[in-house]
């Protein structure tokens, strides 16, 4: 019957449901379309970029590995880079990530316990990630910068990048953290639809999304369970 226990169980069922909404055709897109708009060059450094944005706005390392570490292997295939440095470059991407968002289980949990707003830790943690992002990103860069390579990448839809701006916007401006899910479900949730991301039309779309959302919700079952026995 704790009101803060209540609240962060609640939270991680929804920032699983919206992470399973946007899943991989929204990282994809993401990925695709910073990774159009730099040379080649920097194709490595955008990696580890997208790989920072995406776990921030999804609020997990892990699953923004499984999503990203693909499309940095097709990248190192394609333009020549060596396939660790890719990967290397999307784990360190995620991990900086991870320890920003808004929607990140163990951030639910350590504001929820501690009780302090999100936002606030949000600045804090983001001058201690800050550096050791910068100097990843010198390193990735120094030893890129002498090739030439080339790339071919995929098709992106810039429609799906959205849910993920109006999560990392709201939660930056310091809006309730279930007002900012819930736009992100709901947006996340139309454009999916729209844009034939599930691979389905009609009730079959429809039947797609509410099993990607249970699978989102099942997903958080063990670390709800954790935050129960701890609190308890």
């Amino acid at each position: 019957g704790d009101k803060n226990i209540i609240i962060m169980v609640l939270i991680f069922f929804t920032a699983g449901i919206f992470s399973a909404i946007v899943g991989r055709s929204g990282a994809q897109s993401v990925a695709y379309f910073l990774l159009s708009i730099v040379p080649a060059r920097l194709a490595v450094a955008m990696i580890f970029v997208i790989a920072c944005f995406v776990s921030t706005a999804m609020g997990t390392s892990v699953g923004t590995i499984t999503l990203i570490v693909p499309i940095a292997v097709e990248v190192a295939l394609a333009s020549g880079y060596s396939v660790p440095l890719c990967i290397g470059a999307v784990m360190g991407g995620s991990m900086f990530g991870d320890n920003l968002s808004f929607i990140s289980d163990t951030t639910i949990a350590a504001c929820n316990g501690q009780g302090c707003q999100m936002k606030d830790k949000f600045r804090e943690n983001f001058w201690i990630a800050l550096p050791a992002a910068l100097a990843t990103l010198g390193v990735i860069l120094a030893l890129t910068l002498g090739k030439t390579p080339t790339l071919v990448l995929g098709d992106y839809n810039l429609l799906q990048v959205l849910p993920y701006v109006l999560v990392l916007i709201g939660g930056i401006v310091g809006i309730n953290v279930f007002v900012v899910l819930l736009i992100g479900i709901v947006s996340g949730s139309v454009i999916v639809l729209a844009t034939g991301a599930t691979g389905q039309t009609g009730v079959l779309a429809v039947k797609a999304l509410l099993e990607n959302m249970g699978s989102g919700a099942a997903g958080m079952f063990e670390t709800a369970m954790v935050a129960i026995l701890v609190s308890a």
